[in-house]
């Protein structure tokens, strides 16, 4: 077991290797800080967190700035896991997280893709089992092209908040441009997740530009909410 463990952990480094020059060329683009790999038990360094957040993360291509008027982070992330069936995973994500205006707390929701495994995704569910699919359409219809993409996660007790949020207006983006990238809004830090296995400057970029173009929509409805 501990050498299939690191013959996987192995092969993500060598890939990682070959990431480095993309994400190194992202930054340079955007204007932001390129880090590279970070300790995520140093304090010089600001932890992305979200629900891949562990103890057992590996963090690389690490980025940091302000894009648009938002603070920026940017990692390549890895985790070694054994789920209880004795199954191995090495999960990977590229995460983009922008931290919002909003000074008023927004409810932790999750938007999963269909369709596309949320096996990745699966300390959301063990860490908040209260979360779970919220029915859709207490104000306005949703499309079908998002309803047949994705599923929002939340507590039921915020459903309401989270689709005065979240408007057919706004999810009609998200069908057109988003999938199969997941979502989640936590402690008002916006995170986008892609699981691509091929990392390309179109793809940064493409994170960058929704993930900006979702976090002013987000800070809007909450202002106007409040």
């Amino acid at each position: 077991m501990a050498i299939k463990k690191y013959s996987k952990i192995l092969s993500h480094r060598i890939k990682n290797r070959a990431n480095t020059r993309v994400f190194s060329n992202f930054a340079k683009r955007v204007g932001i800080v390129y880090f590279g790999f970070v300790n995520q038990l140093s304090d010089e360094h600001k932890l992305v967190r979200g629900l891949t957040v562990s103890s057992t993360i590996n963090d690389n291509n690490y980025c940091i700035g302000t894009v648009d008027g938002y603070n920026l982070s940017v990692v390549d992330r890895s985790d070694y896991s054994i789920e209880p069936d004795g199954s191995e995973h090495v999960n990977n994500w590229i995460i983009f997280a922008f931290e919002l205006h909003s000074e008023t707390a927004i409810p932790h929701f999750f938007i999963g893709s269909k369709n596309h495994s949320l096996q990745p995704y699966h300390s959301l569910f063990s860490t908040f089992p209260n979360m779970i699919e919220i029915k859709l359409g207490v104000f306005e219809e949703y499309s079908a092209d998002f309803t047949n993409r994705f599923t929002i996660y939340a507590r039921p007790a915020k459903s309401t908040d989270i689709q005065s949020l979240v408007s057919a207006k706004i999810s009609a983006v998200l069908a057109a441009h988003f999938w199969p990238m997941c979502m989640e809004l936590h402690d008002n830090v916006l995170y986008l997740y892609s699981t691509d296995e091929r990392v390309s400057i179109t793809l940064l970029e493409n994170m960058l530009k929704n993930g900006l173009w979702l976090a002013g929509q987000l800070d809007e409805q909450n202002e106007t909410e409040n």
